[in-house]
């Protein structure tokens, strides 16, 4: 059974002086001076439990879902309709909160981690320069995704210790995203090239998590040059396109060559991820798909994107489905036809015990991110290099089960103008990370937002359901602003 980094209490002194007051407060404190290697180890998995929790709705499901279905290709349908309604959801105040306090008890474990580290005398530098690094890359890609969703946010960077330590301001978003950096630069410069533990951070997912940084801020040489890094030592990381999406997203294998960075679940009950049973309807099990279907939401085929889709890439296959096979029977799958009218297919683990136990992995960073950014990048400095163009390329071959290193007729229109060929790389990342919840992320940060939504509601029956929104920032939490005076 796949590898699931179980929960780890950081326990031996717990706090209650502010308990009462935030859920970002570390749970509890370890004092790591007595302990040994082994122990230290346990307790850096504590930092990235939260991340991974099941019901800890992160990136497992309100994320995972939620951020999907504000793609313009996709709608929540009857069930989940405030995710297609933009203005609403930006401005009512806890659509995200249980990722908020999920999200800042990881940010709150990884400083404890840190201040411990700071203190400890017994441990080698070795020893102690990993798990530094694991916590910097934590901490930073946290803030990095709620720099992103909430913008101003509180940059707790010590552990809270008592009640005094609950006020703190907002720091406007270039400060959050220099902290960011900051931290994930320090782990790139301590973790290791490579982990026999599945789902830890490494030098290469440190360098590709700058890349995307430098890109979501339109540094594009950084971001380049970041990209290139991996590319070039591809091998000493052990990456590579997988020639099979079905070993890419299998709910059993530990990891595979593309996997740069993924939070891990297991097909255990309460260790699992919801994605499987999220996207399926109510044959799951016997269509394949899942053990149980929630319907919520699904791809609208007239959208752009989607009808543009050719149907001779395997993604679109491997992706989408309007019906599929039971006892030798082709049937319809259940779909809001007026709304939606595909269902989402690539996540798939029917022979999961539980819908808290789907064994697919989600992936913040596969190799085929570091392609796409370094296409991306390299066109923004340079215009459609060669460079550029064989890195989309790249992606497309595998897309139509062509071997990734021979030129294909698949391959990109050659003599693209710049313009032309950014378009395609936006293109060709919604269809390599649909169902990945970065399509809002790149309308955001390419400014494509009412472009792409406008595209969309001029051809879908009930355009109101997706507004073009007004803002691009969620409201923080009342979490936060009852418990944060100065948050205000």
């Amino acid at each position: 059974m796949k590898l699931k980094v179980f929960y780890i209490l950081l326990a031996v002194s717990i706090m209650t002086s502010c308990k009462k007051l935030l859920d970002e407060e570390p749970k509890a404190t370890a004092t790591l001076g007595d302990l040994d290697p082994t122990t230290l180890d346990q307790t850096v998995i504590g930092v990235y439990e939260p991340l991974t929790r099941s019901r800890g709705r992160l990136w497992e499901s309100t994320v995972g879902l939620g951020l999907e279905l504000m793609s313009e290709y996709a709608d929540g349908g009857s069930s989940q309709l405030n995710w297609s309604n933009y203005n609403a959801l930006m401005n009512l105040p806890n659509n995200f909160a249980q990722s908020w306090t999920t999200l800042y008890e990881a940010i709150g474990r990884a400083n404890s981690l840190i201040s411990n580290l700071n203190k400890n005398t017994t441990l080698s530098d070795a020893v102690k320069n990993k798990a530094y690094g694991e916590a910097y890359f934590v901490r930073g890609y946290c803030y990095y995704f709620a720099v992103r969703v909430w913008g101003k946010v509180p940059l707790r960077l010590h552990p809270i210790v008592n009640a005094s330590d609950v006020g703190l301001a907002l720091s406007p978003v270039n400060v959050v995203y220099d902290s960011v950096i900051k931290d994930i630069k320090l782990a790139d410069s301590l973790l290791p090239n490579t982990t026999t533990a599945p789902g830890r951070a490494t030098k290469g997912a440190a360098k590709t998590a700058l890349a995307d940084i430098y890109l979501t801020l339109g540094q594009y040489q950084n971001a380049r040059d970041k990209a290139k890094e991996v590319i070039d030592n591809k091998a000493t990381y052990g990456y590579d396109l997988e020639p099979s999406l079905a070993t890419v997203y299998s709910p059993t294998l530990a990891t595979n060559k593309e996997d740069v960075f993924s939070l891990k679940f297991s097909q255990i009950v309460d260790k699992g991820a919801f994605m499987a049973s999220y996207w399926a309807d109510s044959k799951a099990k016997a269509a394949g798909y899942s053990v149980s279907g929630n319907k919520f939401g699904g791809i609208i085929s007239l959208a752009p994107l989607i009808k543009g889709w050719d149907d001779n890439d395997l993604r679109k296959k491997f992706s989408l489905y309007d019906k599929y096979v039971i006892n030798g029977v082709t049937t319809a799958a259940e779909v809001e036809k007026d709304i939606y009218d595909l269902r989402m297919g690539k996540y798939k683990d029917p022979d999961a015990p539980i819908d808290t136990g789907n064994g697919n992995d989600f992936y913040l960073f596969r190799f085929a991110d570091v392609l796409l950014i370094f296409a991306e990048a390299e066109n923004k400095l340079n215009g459609p290099t060669t460079a550029a163009y064989n890195a989309i390329n790249q992606i497309r071959r595998r897309g139509y089960g062509q071997p990734v290193n021979t030129a294909s007729a698949y391959d990109l229109t050659a003599g693209l103008s710049q313009s032309a060929f950014d378009d395609s790389v936006f293109r060709e990342r919604g269809y390599e990370f649909i169902g990945e919840s970065k399509r809002w992320f790149d309308m955001v940060r390419t400014n494509r937002v009412a472009q792409m939504i406008n595209g969309v509601n001029s051809v879908i029956k009930f355009p109101t359901r997706k507004p073009v929104p007004t803002k691009f920032v969620f409201a923080l939490p009342d979490v936060e602003l009852q418990n944060n005076p100065l948050a205000n």
